[in-house]
This record gives structure tokens, sequence and C-alpha cells, in this order.
């Protein structure tokens, strides 16, 4: 074999290594992405996403429906500052009987 042909030989041999070990390094990073890690702790399920848990989606249902409130009972507020005397009466002969009719059911 000559230098030259030596020297081809090598390279190849050296670009198939490290294509090997490109290859390897791809599948090591695959397969850590997907493995859970466990986090040490004794808490159940502290070894998961907490934004996947039930908690935190029953929580984030809880901060959007008192979000949703507070809006309406500032929209309240502004109503009934601007109702005049007959339509306050009114509003408010409607809310006692709502309340009432409220606690008869429950």
């Amino acid at each position: 074999m000559t230098a030259n042909q030596i020297d081809m030989q090598l390279k190849k041999i050296k670009y198939q290594e490290n294509k090997q070990a490109k290859e390897l390094f791809e599948e090591d990073l695959r397969k850590s992405v997907n493995k859970t890690v466990n986090s040490g702790t004794g808490l159940f399920g502290a070894n998961k996403n907490i934004f996947d848990q039930d908690l935190t989606k029953d929580s984030q249902a809880t901060i959007k429906l008192n979000r949703r409130k507070h809006i309406m009972k500032q929209d309240m507020v502004d109503m009934i500052t601007n109702l005049n005397k007959v339509d306050f009466d009114s509003f408010e002969s409607t809310m006692l009987t709502f309340q009432l009719t409220k606690k008869r059911l429950a």
C-alpha cells in the first residue's frame, strides 16, 4: 500500500468511528429526554411534571373562575352605582327574592 492509500484508509476508519460516536450520542440524548428523573423525595408524584397533574389543572380552573367572578363584581358595582332609585328598588327586590329562593333550595 502506498502512503496515500494508508492515509485514505485511516481517514475512512476515523470517519466511521466519528459517525458511530455521533449516532450513539444522539440516541443517548433521545433516551435522556424521555427518561423520568427521580427527584429523590418521598412525595408521591414528585418526579412528574407539576403542570400535568390534576391538582395544578384544578387550581388553574379555580383561578380562571375567580378572575371571572372578580370582573363580574366590578361590573355589578358599576351598574349599581349608576342605577336611579326606581331601578335600584327593582334590583334590590330581585336580589332579595334570589337570596330567599337560594336558601330554600339548599
